[in-house]
């Protein structure tokens, strides 16, 4: 009996195979573009995933101590509450620190964070923490670009540069670590730069 040899294409290979080997070629192709096409995607809908749970505008709350007396109060233009992260971030906040006797420490900057319900809040950016003098104690202006104030201390801190002035005396330091409710005190990280304004001669 004669045998009659598949038709080929000169290569040596069946035609059927040849076009079995071309379809899963154009599978494996199509396969690996719509991974590209999906981890592109992955990416695109990951960037936009971090949106808030709330938003509040023109935030404004007071926390009281247990005599019901104010402590500290908080308002900013915006705060954008992210409850899976637990923190609130806040633009353009300002601080009151209030004192049982004397004016207030007032903190302002660009933006800031919310932590641990409100156990530390994070100022950044332009930060300016003021003090009004009084007949005990003179002002006292003080800047930097970061400032963690922490509620259960009572204290301000950071571990960038700070420059404070009170009246013409000024101080830099390489971090700082203040206590701002009475007996107000500070410590300050690395060689702290003080200069004092020449005392004025009595009049005669």
């Amino acid at each position: 009996m004669t045998r009659f040899a598949p038709p080929s294409n000169g290569y040596g290979w069946p035609r059927h195979q040849l076009l079995l080997l071309l379809l899963l070629g154009m599978i494996g192709i199509a396969a690996w573009w719509l991974m590209r096409i999906g981890a592109q995607d992955t990416r695109v809908l990951g960037a936009r995933e971090r949106l808030p749970d709330y938003v509040v505008r023109d935030f404004s709350a007071v926390e009281t101590d247990a005599a019901g007396q104010p402590g500290r109060k908080l308002v900013a233009l915006e705060l954008r509450h992210y409850a899976e992260e637990g923190i609130s971030e806040l633009t353009h906040p300002r601080m009151e620190l209030f004192q049982a006797d004397g004016p207030p420490w007032r903190a302002q900057s660009r933006s800031g964070t919310i932590f641990d319900n409100g156990e530390r809040v994070r100022l950044a950016g332009d930060v300016r923490l003021d003090r009004e003098g009084d007949g005990d104690f003179r002002e006292t202006h003080l800047e930097t670009e970061r400032i963690d104030i922490l509620r259960a201390e009572a204290v301000a801190e950071t571990d960038l540069q700070v420059s404070i002035r009170s009246d013409d005396d000024t101080l830099t330091a390489n971090g700082m670590r203040l206590w701002y409710n009475e007996p107000t005190r500070s410590t300050f990280h690395g060689r702290a730069r003080i200069r004092l304004a020449p005392a004025e001669e009595p009049k005669p």
